[in-house]
């Protein structure tokens, strides 16, 4: 895992390092440049496969290509033995040899064989052309802008940031969408001349020109097929992945929650292993009892024997904030991100490399809201007359005042009765509404947000499949929106913070693709989520992991907003500071704050993502 930077035409070699340097977290085993007139790349190497052997800038013997690369390549081997088949000779062990090697061999053809998390640039000196590459699932990061006709590249905005000619200019759009998501989404950032290489694209620069463009999607295609032999072949696929993610040179260890996902993954590594496979789990303390999953993750712990750790978050644990904004360079409102930094620490500590179980949920259709849509046939069948009552008389619901999403996610499903579908599932993974957010925007700020309209983000994927079943195109909505922006994003951030590794055996294309090949039936029945990776894993975790109801990974942030951080609420909200910003009505604010007070309301995340965003504000700006 790594950094890299880089730029076309080339910049000077002090202005390379600087830019690279800002990446060390990524990469602190080494680091190497190529400086020419025509092109600079730069890296920062952690070192996980051949370690002596892998460093980067790397070039092919004739000097043609070069390439920079941050990811795994996960079926490097047998990539190997194709090309040595073909009398490919190779100096090294690592993937990165092989990457470049399949590269010049195919060309982008490449990227249909590449199993792997990847973000990479290749230059090709004959051509005179760089290439940004992505991985399927946007696993890792890959930033870019252009200035003065020069396209300049990195793994995080800051180091873009070390140039001094590319200027901070606020994208007043992407508050927009940050208020709505909590994340700004691809190709958007926070900065107006700053984008983010979506996920499965690249990009080629030739001649002060960009070409931008797709090369795999996973679009849901349900064919019948018996659940026995689903399950089977399923649970084939998920040994392979987690197998091909054993491969390290450097110590190797798994987060464990106790959930479905991740006990499926230390179950598959004990079996794949002989070493006792090493478990990191955190909890909460006195309070904040049913956030905690510690009573879960022991019992799978028990039955495979791991080399089990476990860490208890505390509410200080937002102090952490600046570091965490620091770390992600644009607001991100996700409180998860907290709880990871602090697992990843400690992780990090005894292991380079870690395996998690994210992805799952999108997948094999997890979350509750996905019961959501199947319980709107029945409310559809209703008049709309009675929707519309069934709607007016929740708005009056109370919620949970400690951020417990249970209850607010039941008065979501009922205020959004009368509305279509689709824009129904919008408002349960949004969070300020449009009328939120125009009563909460000045003036002045709301001009500069313009007509713009955050609800185009989902809108432009549901009318990629706008011919699927409910079910098929909300679960590929989520994996080209929720997954990649929200849990992709501080997976990787909150990790490489530490240097550690994070490998996503659920982000397997492999595994994508066939789940989009099931019929939504068979991953959602009845009540019961995520159907067909429960029998598939049956036989490997013990029945009160398979019983479990999902709680998920979230911190009680109502409740430490009310007591430890109430202090920084009342600094960074209020009047006076929201006055000084300049963004936001300072009357809109407070009366937002009033109400998450009252305890009716479950404003925690409108309140959480505020404070961020002033943070972010206040390092930045």
């Amino acid at each position: 895992m790594c950094g890299i930077t880089g730029a076309v035409p080339g910049i000077e070699r002090e202005v390379l390092r600087r830019m690279t340097a800002r990446l060390a977290h990524r990469g602190p085993d080494g680091e190497g440049y190529l400086c020419a007139p025509e092109v600079s790349l730069g890296h920062r190497r952690l070192a996980i496969i051949d370690v002596p052997g892998g460093a980067q800038p790397m070039t092919t013997a004739d000097g043609r290509f070069t390439i920079v690369f941050n990811g795994e390549i996960y079926n490097f081997r047998a990539l190997r033995r194709e090309l040595e088949g073909e009398g490919k000779v190779f100096r090294t062990r690592s993937d990165t040899e092989v990457l470049l090697a399949a590269l010049e061999r195919w060309g982008r053809g490449a990227l249909d064989r590449l199993r792997g998390m990847f973000a990479f640039a290749l230059w090709d000196a004959q051509r005179r052309t760089l290439l940004l590459v992505r991985d399927r699932l946007g696993v890792k990061p890959l930033y870019y802008c252009i200035v003065g006709g020069q396209l300049l590249f990195a793994s995080e905005i800051k180091a873009l940031l070390a140039q001094a000619d590319v200027p901070r200019r606020l994208n007043a759009a992407a508050v927009d969408d940050y208020l709505t998501y909590l994340y700004v989404p691809a190709p958007q950032t926070i900065f107006e001349n700053i984008f983010e290489l979506p996920p499965a694209h690249w990009l080629e620069w030739k001649d002060g020109r960009a070409t931008l463009q797709r090369y795999w999607d996973a679009l849901p295609q349900p064919a019948e097929a018996p659940a026995g032999q689903c399950a089977e072949e399923l649970c084939a696929e998920l040994d392979q992945a987690v197998r091909l993610r054993l491969e390290s040179d450097v110590p190797l260890g798994a987060f464990l929650s106790g959930g479905i996902d991740s006990s499926s993954i230390v179950a598959l590594m004990a079996r794949a292993g002989d070493a006792p496979v090493r478990s990191f789990s955190l909890g909460f303390g006195a309070g904040a009892e049913h956030y905690t999953e510690l009573e879960y993750a022991r019992i799978v712990s028990a039955r495979y024997a791991t080399e089990h750790r476990e860490l208890e978050i505390e509410p200080n644990s937002a102090e952490l904030l600046p570091r965490m904004v620091a770390h992600f360079d644009e607001p991100f409102g996700n409180p998860t991100a907290l709880l990871i930094y602090q697992l990843a620490r400690l992780t990090r500590r005894h292991v380079t490399v870690a395996l998690a179980g994210d992805a799952g949920d999108e997948v094999f259709l997890g979350y509750p809201r996905y019961r959501g849509v199947r319980l709107r046939r029945w409310v559809d069948w209703l008049p709309r007359a009675a929707r519309q009552a069934i709607g007016a008389l929740a708005e009056s619901m109370a919620e949970n005042p400690n951020g417990f999403h249970a209850r607010r996610r039941v008065r979501e499903f009922l205020t959004t009765a009368g509305k279509p579908w689709q824009r129904a599932y919008a408002s349960w993974v949004s969070y300020f509404t449009p009328e939120m957010r125009r009563e909460l925007y000045t003036e002045e700020f709301r001009q500069t947000v313009g007509g713009y309209d955050s609800a185009h983000v989902l809108d432009s994927c549901f009318a990629r499949v706008k011919h699927c079943a409910p079910l098929d195109q909300v679960s590929y909505v989520d994996l080209h929106t929720f997954l990649p922006f929200n849990l992709l994003e501080y997976s990787d951030r909150m990790s490489m913070a530490h240097a550690l590794e994070v490998r996503l055996p659920f982000t397997d294309h492999k595994i994508i693709e066939f789940a989009m090949r099931m019929p939504a039936e068979m991953k959602l029945r009845g009540r019961r989520t995520k159907f067909l990776l429960r029998e598939a894993v049956r036989p490997l975790l013990p029945p009160e992991i398979l019983a479990r109801p999902k709680l998920g990974l979230n911190p009680p942030m109502g409740m430490w907003l009310r007591r430890e951080l109430m202090p920084l609420m009342e600094r960074y909200l209020s009047a006076e500071t929201v006055r000084r910003r300049g963004w936001f009505r300072a009357e809109s604010v407070q009366r937002l704050v009033e109400q998450f007070r009252s305890g009716k309301w479950d404003y925690s995340m409108h309140m959480w993502s505020l404070l961020v965003l002033e943070e972010w504000a206040r390092q930045y700006v």
